[in-house]
């Protein structure tokens, strides 16, 4: 299963955090001289364009709702409002009013279908269900992944004017909502009292937490060898996993980065000329050869799939070991990785 306007989403939702601020008005970043400052300002804008995003999905819906736009649109502006989720998805640094939100944004993993169970629950009620009354039920029917049920489940009938796509106006409101919420968190600069080595440690933790969650959505999915479950991949119901991983991965590097003032270059001011080019390599290489057109659910079914997604993961694993071990070591400060502990 191919969508093009998902393909396209794809292509163009990744240029939305350069150029959010002028989008969105006057909204700018608290402007500090702290160390974390460009850090900090990839993360608003991060912010400013998810915000964006789920205000256009929102939209999207209740055009469609009112018959004045196309389903595929729809699907479209969805997994566009995905895809800037993912550079803030997997995150467990930063204003807890921020990753607070989390859960309400995305449920996953999903281990038991619980997001199938409650949405089909949810679409056989007989009344539509406001913003309020979506806010205070199961976090499976408040968010991205619900809307994703609605598109492209089988069992899904999302047509316009019905009652069901009332409530599905309300669940892209709620998810409008609390991105609003995550953006006013990320108005303020959470880090500015950290001294240089906290710092250090923080932002290292923090990249690191994020690619353990795009690990843990491969490593899910693979399983154990050669007995793979496809149906525990993020989005296998719109078949865009692949997809999503390539904008976690755009998106640490942005972070990795920092508009020449990141991770980066600590190690080349410390001369680890060679640690920063192996970094700076292996994200690019990466991103480069990542089979973002490929379902991560097709590729399972198959010999040949299972072991291209599992060299990809080995990328991954590359980059964990440079980030985790290596820049540790070398701009000597001590993390945790346990993005997964627990789970």
């Amino acid at each position: 299963m191919k969508h093009k306007s998902i393909a396209l989403g794809a292509a163009i939702a990744m240029t939305m955090i350069g150029c959010q601020t002028t989008q969105t008005g006057a909204v700018e970043p608290q402007n500090t001289s702290h160390v974390s400052q460009s850090v900090y300002e990839v993360e608003f804008l991060s912010a400013q364009a998810f915000k964006h995003q789920s205000t256009q999905l929102s939209q999207a819906m209740s055009a469609y709702c009112a018959s004045t736009t196309e389903l595929e649109a729809l699907k479209g502006q969805w997994h566009q409002t995905m895809l800037a989720w993912m550079a803030l998805q997997g995150q467990e640094r930063g204003p807890e009013q921020a990753l607070a939100q989390s859960w309400n944004i995305q449920f996953w993993p999903d281990k038991k279908n619980t997001t199938g169970r409650k949405m089909g629950g949810l679409v056989k009620q007989k009344h539509a269900l406001t913003q309020s009354e979506i806010a205070m039920q199961s976090v499976t029917v408040q968010g991205l992944g619900a809307i994703e049920w609605l598109l492209f489940d089988t069992t899904s009938n999302l047509a316009p004017s019905s009652t069901t796509c009332i409530t599905a106006q309300a669940i892209t409101a709620n998810i409008e909502l609390n991105a609003a919420k995550i953006a006013e968190a990320w108005s303020e600069n959470p880090w500015t009292a950290l001294d240089q080595k906290q710092w250090q440690s923080e932002y290292i933790a923090l990249l690191s937490n994020q690619l353990e969650y795009s690990m843990k959505k491969m490593s899910r999915p693979l399983a154990a060898f050669g007995k793979p479950r496809p149906y525990f991949a993020e989005s296998w119901r719109s078949e865009t996993s692949m997809q999503n991983l390539k904008a976690n991965i755009e998106a640490m590097q942005t972070l990795y980065f920092a508009n020449g003032l990141g991770i980066d270059a600590a190690l080349r001011e410390k001369g680890k000329v060679a640690l920063a080019d192996s970094i700076a390599n292996q994200f690019a290489m990466t991103i480069e050869t990542w089979p973002n057109n490929e379902s991560l659910f097709d590729l399972l079914q198959t010999k040949k799939g299972y072991q291209n997604v599992y060299a990809q993961y080995n990328k991954l694993e590359q980059l964990k070991y440079l980030i985790h071990e290596e820049v540790a070591i070398e701009l000597g400060v001590v993390i945790g990785f346990n993005a997964t502990d627990g789970d």
